[in-house]
């Protein structure tokens, strides 16, 4: 278990592709591109590496700024029109109601009504929802859970490490890293050769 250990630290390069022929196809087109049979290992999902991915290409979380809604606030002009009409509905309700009781004070129970069916018009005013902004039809699918997938991929050959006979030879280095991305292959940060 050990000696598995330390062979697996050996690798200069891992990346983990989602099904066992995305990876077959990716150790065919490093091997077209010049990299031999001993620099190619093909293993088993899990027995490699910490699982520490950098995402290459756009960034993936810009979507979630994409897909945020609100609700925009009341208008102001609507806010006002209601205020207009509720003191003019309760002010007329209030003068038809100092010919039913004709003992109220006439001015003050109009400016009482007036003052009321502002207040009561401003509230309802602020009450109205606005608009969704941002709710353009788009869904967000869930991918199912990393544990789910991380059991159906146990056992099979999608996972391609490579220890090269020059590590030093960065481009070589690049090549094969280019062509592990281009083929859909994540690239797990935490395996580096340890002499």
């Amino acid at each position: 278990m050990q000696q598995q250990q330390q062979q697996h630290a050996s690798y200069d390069l891992l990346a983990v592709f989602p099904d066992e022929t995305k990876a077959e196809e990716a150790s065919s087109k490093l091997k077209k591109a010049g990299f031999n049979e001993q620099e190619i290992h093909q293993l088993p999902a899990g027995s490699v590496g910490s699982g520490q991915f950098r995402e290459h290409g756009p960034n993936q979380a810009r979507g979630d700024f994409f897909m945020q809604t609100q609700r925009s606030g009341p208008k102001t002009t609507i806010v006002i029109l209601f205020a207009v009409i509720c003191c003019l509905i309760v002010t007329a309700l209030t003068f038809t109601t100092t010919f039913a009781l004709p003992h109220l004070p006439e001015p003050t129970t109009l400016l009482v009504g007036a003052a009321l069916g502002l207040v009561l018009g401003i509230i309802i005013g602020l009450l109205q929802r606005g608009r969704v902004r941002g709710s353009i039809g788009q869904e967000t699918s869930k991918a199912p859970p990393a544990s789910s997938n991380a059991k159906a991929l146990q056992g099979k050959l999608n996972v391609i490490a490579l220890r090269f006979q020059d590590p030093e030879n960065i481009s070589r280095k690049s090549r094969a890293r280019a062509i592990l991305l281009n083929s859909q292959g994540r690239i797990d940060r935490s395996v580096s050769r340890q002499e």
